[in-house]
């Protein structure tokens, strides 16, 4: 039976650190390695940037169509329904300029909790590994063993960089 995940019970940040150079070192991508912890590890500590999210697109998304409908309900309305009154502007910019403001900023706050709701959804089960122990201040690196690589390969690079438990993970039902 192969395994499909191997995690590692790793001491303090410095011990995630050397269990990353221990997976690099023996050609293990880094998008197959997941870092498991209760509480946010510095990007330093992870080797490089963590993962890209696409909240800034929506966020711009939002901001441009909370724009748009803004300059239509203030301006598109006056030319859509003229009311002429003696020599007065027909558009005059102070309160038009609050309602495009106001407009523009519930199209971003729109647009910035659809894009976070859509980026942290998570598929129940699948597969995901699961270690209970980090809900208690453990740090588990947990590796996606690649097809070109045996999990034992990976459990003696771990072990070798002072991983303190070594063990198949578990995976949601």
């Amino acid at each position: 039976m192969s395994e499909h995940f191997v995690s590692a019970r790793v001491e303090g940040e410095q011990g995630v650190a050397r269990a990353l150079q221990a997976l690099r070192e023996i050609g293990v991508p880094r998008s197959a390695v997941e870092i498991l912890s209760d509480v946010p590890l510095p990007e330093a500590v992870l080797g490089g940037a963590m993962k890209a999210t696409k909240l800034r697109r929506f966020t711009f998304t939002g901001l441009v169509v909370g724009l748009a409908t803004g300059v239509f309900f203030s301006i598109g309305t006056l030319f859509l329904y003229p009311v002429l009154v003696g020599g007065q502007p027909i558009y005059f910019a102070p309160p038009n300029l609050i309602i495009i403001y106001e407009l523009t900023m519930f199209g971003i706050v729109v647009g910035t909790a659809l894009g976070f709701a859509l980026e942290t959804r998570r598929v129940k089960g699948g597969g995901r590994p699961y270690w209970g122990e980090v809900s208690h201040g453990g740090i588990y690196v947990v590796v996606e063993v690649p097809p070109d690589l045996v999990a034992t390969r990976i459990r003696e690079a771990l072990i070798a960089r002072g991983a303190e438990s070594v063990d198949p993970a578990e995976t949601l039902p």
